[in-house]
């Protein structure tokens, strides 16, 4: 099939808009991937897909106008579309952070991933699955994770002096809140006039119902207890 360059630039700000649209969400996220860098990778996707069609159908023209020759000629017309599944990975994984048990940016690694699909599938000129995709992708974004509140894992940081008397206190009030420890980091800074600051990173699977606020304030208000504040997880949204 001939595409008309109507057809072509149809297709093409087709693909930039539905990338667009996914990139303006994560830009209202504060993520680094945004609007330019899905726009672009839809974008690109398009662009790989309508010119791996054209190839296929250069090829297709050029077998029947040469007959003896279509033994030697082969085109497959996923193969462009396969790579740039697998090529994406790694802007992906450019949007993913690791540090101190936290992971960053795994959701907008998807979205990316998700997005060179959206491209493909303009490119492919399957609009209704293009924009489907895209509304089932923002609801996805958007609503989802207020929906189901499945995740009861938190991270609580914790600075403190006077090491068995706190840990001793610590592990008491954990189970008095039927809170579960899931693992612990445990370090010490000494000081310069002999004493000690322990830190602790504790990840905690919390029971339902659990009010984080007022657990924090009655874990803070213990006398050997510095500093305490909570840390994401993840950074899924």
């Amino acid at each position: 099939m001939e595409y008309t360059q109507t057809e072509l630039i149809i297709r093409l700000i087709l693909a930039a808009l539905v990338g667009g649209i996914i990139g303006y969400e994560r830009e209202l996220k504060g993520r680094d991937a945004g609007i330019r860098t899905h726009t672009l990778v839809s974008l690109g996707a398009a662009i790989i897909t309508l010119t791996q069609l054209e190839a296929s159908r250069w090829v297709l023209d050029f077998a029947l106008e040469n007959p003896d020759l279509s033994s030697i000629l082969s085109s497959d017309i996923t193969r462009l579309t396969a790579q740039v599944v697998n090529g994406i990975g790694f802007l992906g994984a450019g949007t993913i952070i690791v540090s101190r048990r936290t992971v960053t940016g795994l959701t907008t690694a998807a979205s990316i991933w998700a997005v060179a699909s959206l491209g493909i599938a303009v490119g492919m000129g399957n609009y209704f699955i293009a924009l489907l995709s895209t509304f089932i992708m923002l609801v996805v974004l958007r609503l989802v994770k207020g929906l189901f509140k499945i995740d009861r894992t938190k991270q609580l940081e914790i600075q403190y002096r006077n090491r068995d008397q706190t840990l001793t206190y610590l592990e008491n009030k954990f189970k008095e809140s039927k809170v579960s420890v899931v693992s612990a980091d445990h370090s010490i800074t000494y000081m310069k006039d002999g004493t000690s600051l322990c830190e602790d990173l504790y990840t905690l699977h919390l029971p339902v119902p659990f009010n984080m606020m007022t657990f924090i304030s009655d874990v803070g208000a213990f006398e050997n207890i510095q500093k305490i504040k909570t840390v994401k997880t993840t950074m899924d949204n």
